[in-house]
């Protein structure tokens, strides 16, 4: 079954500085970022990096849109290459040097430091399954820095939404069927080298995992999941 169909039971919805050593945030979209007393983050915060049903394939995700505020910030300095490009957390480090807590946000463009006491993570919506590290931009609602733990999202449930969403759990099912089908085939090739089956038994094997191979290349073609 895919794991879209379960639902990720949040400890929490609002966390703190307190809670620092049990988040991370690799790999975190940054949609907004606001620069005032505090600093402020609209992210895709990843609550949960799902091990895939089968070895080989990708991970999966459970995401939530969530502002991440640091309060009363000062002597903030950053260096970004570009704006262009999206914004992807690497790593949030936290020290203290003389006294001071010292609080760097390292991107994949560059960083951002500060001082501060400390902060707090709201997590605005519940959790999205996703098969990407990133919810559709419409999909979350677009941006927000809301600090709020219930945020309304008219979005979240329309209908082109859930449609594209149930195609996509379908599709992966032919990614797992194919991926299985991948793995015979390497096990029908180690055979034949072994000797453990008659040439007449492998060609016919052979013929019928590769038209299986051919339909779920054709069926995945142009989708999310064509390289998987």
């Amino acid at each position: 079954m895919v794991k879209k169909k379960m639902v990720y039971e949040l400890d929490k919805r609002l966390w703190t500085q307190e809670d620092f050593g049990q988040m991370g945030w690799h790999d975190n979209h940054i949609y907004k970022i606001k620069a005032g007393e505090d600093l402020e983050l609209d992210i895709d915060y990843i609550l949960k990096w799902n091990t895939p049903d089968l070895e080989g394939l990708p991970f999966t995700f459970w995401i939530a849109p969530a502002t991440l505020a640091f309060k009363k910030i000062t002597t903030l300095s950053f260096e970004i290459d570009t704006l262009e490009a999206d914004l992807e957390i690497q790593d949030i480090e936290r020290e203290t040097i003389n006294n001071e807590v010292i609080w760097t946000i390292m991107t994949h463009q560059g960083n951002f430091q500060f001082l501060c006491e400390g902060y707090d993570q709201f997590i605005r919506q519940s959790p999205f399954f996703e098969f990407g590290q990133t919810i559709n931009f419409i999909e979350r609602g677009g941006f927000s820095l809301e600090r709020t733990l219930d945020q309304r999202n008219p979005n979240r449930f329309r209908e082109d939404f859930e449609d594209r969403r149930k195609k996509e759990d379908e599709q992966y099912e032919n990614v797992k069927k194919r991926h299985l089908k991948r793995q015979e085939k390497e096990g029908l090739e180690k055979s034949r080298s072994n000797k453990e089956i008659s040439t007449k038994d492998y060609l016919l094997k052979k013929k019928e995992i590769k038209e299986m191979l051919f339909y779920y290349d054709y069926w995945l073609k142009g989708t999310r999941f064509e390289n998987y």
